[in-house]
């Protein structure tokens, strides 16, 4: 296994984005309404007047006792404040059961009138790497299981059914056929060569009409599978779509984390970018955050690429390349063994490390990571949700991780377990809006395209599945601080960074900006 992770730092390179912004919209200024100045007494208003025109005798003719008591007795005076004052009675709705009285059909491929399958599908067979995207089979397998604890979907009980695409694009092909057949829709893909997704869009429903498999995708590495109009993916392209694979794509890039760097730690960052150069797909997403970076004033020493069969010692020419430039940074865009080799070949050369930012992204976030030890000691990386180990701030991050039974699951667990949510968000609109026999391929489809704000209920940073090219605005800050993850920023647990400006807009031909 070590001597593929190759394939595993894929996956990092694709992760290139940033759950719920705690801000509040609400004014709370609490101004007072203005008060009005009081007005003096005229002239023919003073004392002596009152007293000629109103006096006592006067008053007690006109408004006496008996007239008193007649016109204003105590029990019209209960009887109008009784109604004046009485606190208006609530009249409870009673909430209606979608599943009462219904009788249940089977409205398409893969729904019945007791069940809803799903197919997940994942690299996890091959020899290359075996077991290597397990987690998002688990993922998909401990939602449904939530879901089916807590009442089912659509008043159905949700089945899973796998398909190994074992890192082969014959297999991930094969896969789609499946799901077109016996599955209603596809959650947690995690395939890494989609190379080909004719038959994913053009499947046909019951009805026969060619409208596509709905697929609820954890990573989307190809431009096919990226600009499928079937696909929804929770780690988002944040790439312009549609796009033939060649010449300039627009796209956007987070850079909220290195802002933040920028502002609490140095403000002029510059060093060496490691860019995961295993295939073309994987240097095309990885240069739009190297030139984002520039655009907001890192200057970049250099960019090698790196696969993961580069051994420790050849790591010894980046540590060169810093020395020559007295770099005070260093980032590496693939996975936590690329990180762990650089900072050990520094050791082992004698770098100053305590003079370099070291950073990666999601694919640190691992319990491997922590387990090199002292070496990796103030690694900073970013992620785009809650912690796992907050999850008393979150508690669809507290379901998960119960359901998951796993103290440090993988992302990608995590991100099949989202694909779910995202799921199970649309088809219960749409049983909302028209009831349980309403969810069809068509209505879910129309449901993910038309959905702007989705957060994992809160988990996530915010994505909006109407465009490929959005990317998810929001991060949180992370550091290795005696051998554990712990908070940097935001301070506060349960919250995330998602500023507008943490977001760069770019467009290149990214295939043609890697000089190697």
């Amino acid at each position: 296994m070590k001597h593929f992770r190759w394939l595993i730092c894929l996956l990092a390179v694709f992760a290139l984005v940033a759950a719920s912004c705690g801000g509040n919209d609400d004014d709370d200024s609490g101004a007072a309404a203005p008060t009005a100045a009081p007005t003096e007494a005229p002239d023919d208003m003073g004392d002596d007047s009152m007293d000629d025109d109103m006096g006592d005798d006067s008053m007690d003719d006109d408004m006496g006792d008996d007239s008193m008591d007649d016109d204003m007795g105590d029990d019209s005076m209960d009887d109008d404040m009784d109604e004046t004052d009485a606190e208006p009675v609530a009249t409870e709705v009673p909430e209606v059961d979608p599943c009462e009285a219904v009788d249940l059909e089977a409205t398409d491929i893969g729904i019945t009138s007791d069940t809803i399958t799903v197919l997940v599908m994942a690299d996890v067979g091959s020899p290359l790497a075996p077991g290597l995207f397990q987690g998002s089979i688990d993922g998909v397998k401990a939602w449904a299981n939530h879901v089916n604890a807590e009442g089912g979907l659509a008043c159905r009980q949700v089945e899973v059914i796998e398909h190994d695409s074992a890192i082969n694009p014959t297999e991930t092909t094969n896969g789609f056929l499946v799901a077109c057949e016996d599955a209603f829709a596809l959650v947690g893909t995690t395939a890494l060569f989609a190379l080909d997704t004719t038959d994913l869009q053009s499947c046909p429903d019951a009805q026969g009409n060619n409208i596509g498999v709905p697929d609820f995708a954890y990573i989307t590495t190809e431009p096919p599978h990226q600009c499928s109009v079937v696909t929804f993916a929770t780690s988002r392209p944040n790439s312009e779509c549609p796009y033939a694979g060649t010449g300039n794509r627009a796209v956007q890039s987070q850079v909220g984390h290195i802002q933040w760097l920028q502002e609490n730690i140095e403000a002029n960052l510059n060093g060496v970018y490691l860019i995961p150069s295993d295939l073309p797909s994987t240097i095309a997403t990885s240069m739009p955050q190297v030139r984002s970076f520039q655009e907001i004033g890192v200057v970049i020493d250099g960019e090698p690429g790196i696969s993961g069969f580069t051994t420790q010692s050849e790591y010894g020419a980046f540590i060169q390349t810093m020395r020559d430039n007295n770099s005070n940074f260093a980032y590496s865009g693939s996975d936590d063994q690329s990180m762990i080799k650089w900072r050990s070949e520094a050791e082992a050369q004698g770098l100053d490390a305590d003079s370099v930012i070291w950073m990666c992204q999601l694919a640190c976030y691992t319990p491997s990571f922590l387990d090199a030890g002292d070496v990796v000691e103030n690694t900073y990386m970013w992620i785009w949700f809650l912690p796992f180990d907050e999850t008393d701030t979150n508690q669809e991050l507290a379901d998960f991780i119960e359901a998951i039974d796993n103290p440090f699951p993988p992302a990608w667990a995590a991100g099949s377990w989202a694909d779910g949510v995202l799921f199970e968000q649309v088809v219960n609109g749409i049983v909302a809006e028209g009831g349980p026999n309403a969810v069809t391929r068509q209505s879910v489809l129309d449901g993910a395209r038309n959905l702007t704000s989705f957060d994992v209920n809160g988990w996530w940073s915010p994505a909006d599945y109407s465009t490929t090219e959005n990317i998810m605005p929001c991060f949180m800050l992370m550091q290795v601080q005696n051998n554990e993850f712990v908070r940097v920023h935001p301070a506060e647990r349960g919250e995330l960074d998602c500023n507008a400006d943490n977001v760069v807009p770019l467009t290149r031909d990214w295939g043609a900006e890697f000089g190697g």
